[in-house]
C-alpha cells in the first residue's frame, strides 16, 4: 500500500494518493484542476488510476476530478448530496469504493458543507479497523472546517451539524487513527489552520478548541467567534464545481501582448494583474493594476480580487513564466487570461507610457515621518489576528483582503497614506489597489512590522 500526498502552495491544499501495489490500482482524493502530476505519478510507478474521489464540493479550488476523469476514464465518487451536474457515481453514509483489495468508506460528516464526507482507508488483508481517515475540510492539524461559506443563512444550521459530526458521528473511530487534512496552513477553508501534514484523531481530541465545548450553542459561538470574511471568490467556486469545470484544453492560451494591444484591452475593460517580486513593483508599475506579487500568494491575492468579469493581463519579471502563473489562475477558475505584456515594464517605460512607483521607507524614516505631520492617515493592512498582537500607535486596521474586494478605506485629504502589514507584501497589495481609485502620495514601511519589531521601535495594544 501506498499513500502518497500532492500539495499546492498558494491554495495550501492536500491531493492524496492511495494505491494497492498488488493489484496496480490507484485512487486519487481531492484532486486540483491541473492533473497531470497524478498521471505522472501513476506512470511512473506502473500504475493505472482507477477511482477519483471527492470528499465535497469545494469552494477555494476548480475540482480536477472531471479533468482526471477525462483523462484516465476512471469514474468520479461523490456525496450524493452534493447536485453536481456532471456524470458521477453516489455515495451514500457507509458505502464503499474498491482500489483493488483496498477499501475507502465513505462517513457522511456534514458540517463545513451539507454534503461533506470523510474516507476511511481498510486494508482488508492487516486489519478490521481503519489505518487513516482522509479529512477533506472537516478536520485539519488544530482546527476544524468552517461551516459559513453558504452564507449567514446557513451557518447556524451547518455549526450545529459540525458539532454533531465531531462528538458523535465519528465518536467511534480511535485515537490513533491517522488523519489526513485536505488543507494545512495558509487555506481560509478554517480560521487557523496548522502547518502539519497529517495528525490523528486524538491529538484533536486532546488540544483543538472545537472538542472543548460541551453543547452546541457554545460550540456554535465559539467556532464562529471573530471568524474572518472568506475570499469572495468562494462561491464562484461552489458554482464551477458543481456544474463542471471546463477542460483546460478548450481555454485560450493568451499569447505575447504588445504594448498597444495592452493598452487597447484595457481600455476595453481588462485588469492587469501584477505578477513581479516586490522591488520591482516599487521601482515602476502601471497605473491601475493589481499588485499579486511572484510568490506562493499569488493566486490567493487574485482571489481576494476575484476579477471573474474581466480578461486578465499579466506584467511579468520574465516572459517565460507566463504558462506557470496562467495554471494558477486555472486553478481558481479565472479562464480568461487574454496574455502578458511582452517584455514586461521594460517595454512600457519604453513607450514613454505612465507608471506610479511606491515609496519604502526604512523603520526610523516611517516613524520620522508619522512623527512629523498630523495630516497622514495610517493604515494596516494585516488581519485582525495580527493586529491584536501589536501595532504602530496612530494606525487603523484595514485588512489587505477586504480593500482588495472592494472595501472602501476612508482616507479624507490627508497629505499621505502611510501603509503597513508584516512584510510589506500586503502593502503592496493594498496600495495597488488604492493608486487605482485615486489615492495618491502612499508610502509604506519597508519590511512591515517585522523590521519595525527588529529595530525596537514601539508598539500598541487594542484595549
Amino acid at each position: 500500500m501506498i499513500i502518497d500526498r500532492v500539495f499546492t502552495p498558494g491554495l495550501a491544499q492536500v491531493a492524496y494518493l492511495v494505491a494497492d501495489e498488488r493489484t496496480g490500482d490507484v485512487s486519487v482524493i481531492d484532486p486540483r484542476r491541473d492533473v497531470q502530476v497524478y498521471l505522472d505519478w501513476a506512470n511512473e510507478r506502473n500504475l493505472r488510476i482507477s477511482a477519483i474521489l471527492e470528499t465535497h464540493v469545494h469552494a477555494d479550488f476548480v475540482s480536477g476530478a472531471l479533468e482526471l476523469h477525462n483523462a484516465t476514464g476512471a469514474p468520479i465518487y461523490s456525496s450524493q448530496l452534493g447536485d453536481q451536474e456532471f456524470d458521477h457515481r453516489r455515495l451514500q453514509d457507509g458505502n464503499r469504493v474498491s482500489v483493488g483489495e483496498l477499501i475507502l468508506e465513505a462517513r457522511w460528516t456534514p458540517g463545513h458543507t451539507p454534503e461533506h464526507i470523510v474516507f476511511l482507508l481498510f486494508d482488508p488483508a492487516s486489519s478490521e479497523s481503519p489505518q487513516a481517515m482522509f479529512s477533506g475540510d472537516l478536520i485539519f492539524a488544530g482546527e476544524v472546517g468552517r461551516p459559513d461559506l453558504l452564507g449567514a443563512t446557513h451557518t447556524e444550521r451547518l455549526a450545529r451539524q459540525l458539532f454533531q459530526t465531531l462528538t458523535h458521528r465519528i465518536a467511534d473511530l480511535p485515537d490513533d487513527l491517522v488523519i489526513y487534512p485536505g488543507h494545512t496552513a495558509g487555506s481560509a477553508c478554517g480560521r487557523k489552520i496548522g502547518d502539519a501534514a497529517a495528525t490523528t484523531l486524538g491529538a484533536e481530541r486532546q488540544f483543538t478548541y472545537a472538542y472543548q465545548f460541551d453543547n452546541g450553542a457554545d460550540f456554535v459561538q465559539g467556532i464562529m467567534d471573530e471568524m474572518p470574511a472568506p475570499p469572495p471568490y468562494y462561491p464562484r467556486m461552489k458554482l464551477v464545481n458543481r456544474v463542471g469545470p471546463d477542460p483546460i484544453a478548450s481555454l485560450p492560451a493568451g499569447e505575447a501582448m504588445t504594448v498597444d494591444e495592452v493598452s487597447a484591452a484595457v481600455a476595453a475593460g481588462a485588469l492587469i494583474v501584477d505578477a513581479r517580486d516586490e522591488r520591482s513593483f516599487d521601482r515602476a508599475h502601471i497605473r491601475g493594476s493589481f499588485y499579486a506579487g511572484s510568490g506562493v500568494d499569488f493566486v490567493a491575492w487574485v482571489g481576494w480580487r476575484a476579477p471573474y468579469d474581466q480578461p486578465i493581463v499579466l506584467l511579468l519579471d520574465r516572459d517565460e513564466d507566463y504558462q506557470a502563473f496562467q495554471t494558477e489562475l486555472h486553478r481558481i477558475g479565472i479562464d480568461a487570461v487574454a496574455g502578458y505584456l511582452d517584455g514586461g515594464i521594460d517595454a512600457w517605460l519604453d513607450r514613454g507610457q505612465p507608471v506610479d512607483r511606491l515609496q519604502a521607507l526604512s523603520p526610523e524614516q516611517f516613524q520620522s515621518m508619522l512623527q512629523a505631520s498630523d495630516d497622514v492617515v495610517l493604515l494596516d493592512v494585516r488581519s485582525r489576528d495580527e493586529w491584536k498582537l501589536g501595532h504602530i500607535e496612530r494606525a487603523r486596521n484595514e485588512f489587505a483582503g477586504d480593500i482588495s474586494a472592494g472595501a472602501e478605506v476612508e482616507t479624507g485629504d490627508a497629505e499621505i497614506v502611510m501603509l503597513t502589514c508584516a512584510t510589506g507584501y500586503r502593502s503592496r497589495v493594498a496600495a495597488s489597489m488604492l493608486e487605482s481609485r485615486g489615492v495618491a502620495s502612499l508610502v509604506q514601511l519597508d519590511g512591515g512590522m517585522d523590521a519595525w519589531d527588529a529595530a525596537g521601535l514601539p508598539v500598541a495594544y487594542d484595549r
